[in-house]
């Protein structure tokens, strides 16, 4: 009974082989939550049979979890926390409280960008590097853009960056280096050429480990078959389905099958296509993520914990212990099995 993503391992690993070496800056792969699907400790060991410095984690438990497999330096993403281990690079923030007591022996200073989460002002800037330099080693401006951008990146950098020179503050102070995330590469071509001496540390997951799809394949096995030759109340629910098949597959909520994401939408067009979903839903349409021979199957309720309940008409079905693909988020999926074929 599993929920299983396969791999192209070729293909895969070629993909990541192109990034290295297409990119003009030094490549931080971000490794964290539940590893992009694959698991934290599986990129970790990807990252340390490519000879990569220094990877990201967000939290001290996901630094602590590949430590033992990663041999380079782990820059920790949470400016609220603290972690022990001298592989460790700290992100510092105006409110990192947690670093009043246990000054931090190598760290990097998170600028306050467009998404404003947290990070220092440029104005705030000098002050805490010198503050946090007295008794660590600071290497580098952290900058975290928004994926979606409004406005030139490269235009903010560039100001940012000149706004912090114009204040006496050399880049060697930061170890003439810049960890960003988000940028595209025209960007960071503008970048390098007004700012040579600086050294562009890329963060990346995303498109590092998932930017070929065609690689990836997540596929969930039936456990049960049931052909339904009339009107049938099914499930904890006791809805009633119509004449087909009633399938059992692997794959629910403990998974991460069936959850959404909430998120504003607030142009005309995505809630235009909110009200025809929910219109839809009205009339008993519930597409899931679960397909076989290319026809999209629906849930016949909400997904079980370990297991979802499908509806399929017609003559045909996938028998028992056979697989069926499902189109998951792979950062919200937890998968029983990570195969590379």
């Amino acid at each position: 009974m599993s929920l299983i993503l396969h791999v192209d391992g070729a293909k895969w690993r070629n993909h990541l082989a192109t990034i290295l070496s297409e990119s003009d800056a030094q490549i931080v792969p971000v490794i964290k939550g539940n590893g992009y699907g694959f698991g934290k400790k599986v990129l970790a060991q990807e990252a340390k049979d490519l000879n990569l410095p220094v990877v990201a984690v967000a939290t001290v438990a996901e630094a602590n979890e590949i430590e033992s497999v990663f041999p380079g330096e782990i820059l920790l993403l949470s400016p609220s926390a603290h972690s022990d281990s001298e592989k460790v690079i700290h992100t510092i923030s105006p409110h990192s409280s947690v670093f009043s007591a246990e000054m931090p022996k190598k760290f990097v200073l998170e600028l306050l960008s467009p998404i404003h989460r947290h990070g220092f002002a440029v104005s705030d800037l000098g002050t805490a590097l010198e503050k946090y330099s007295k008794s660590g080693k600071c290497e580098g401006i952290a900058i975290h853009l928004p994926i979606d951008q409004k406005s030139s990146a490269a235009e903010w950098i560039d100001k940012s960056l000149q706004s912090i020179t114009e204040r006496g503050i050399a880049t060697t102070e930061f170890n003439d280096s810049v960890w960003v995330s988000h940028i595209s590469e025209n960007d960071l071509v503008k970048l390098k050429k007004n700012w040579p001496e600086v050294i562009w540390k890329i963060r990346t997951g995303t498109k590092l480990w998932l930017g070929d799809r065609t690689s990836l394949k997540a596929k969930a096995q039936v456990l049960d078959l049931h052909a339904i030759h009339r009107p049938t109340r099914i499930g904890y629910r006791q809805y009633q389905v119509g004449r087909g098949w009633l399938l059992v597959v692997s794959g629910g909520t403990s998974h991460g099958i069936g959850l959404e994401i909430t998120t504003p939408k607030r142009d005309f067009l995505s809630q235009l296509k909110s009200l025809t979903k929910l219109f839809l839903n009205l009339f008993g349409w519930n597409p899931s993520p679960f397909s076989w021979n290319g026809r999209k199957l629906e849930f016949a309720e909400a997904p079980h914990m370990h297991v979802s309940l499908l509806t399929l008409k017609g003559k045909a079905a996938p028998k028992i212990g056979s697989s069926i693909e499902v189109d998951v988020r792979f950062t919200t999926t937890t998968f029983d099995q990570v195969v590379f074929d």
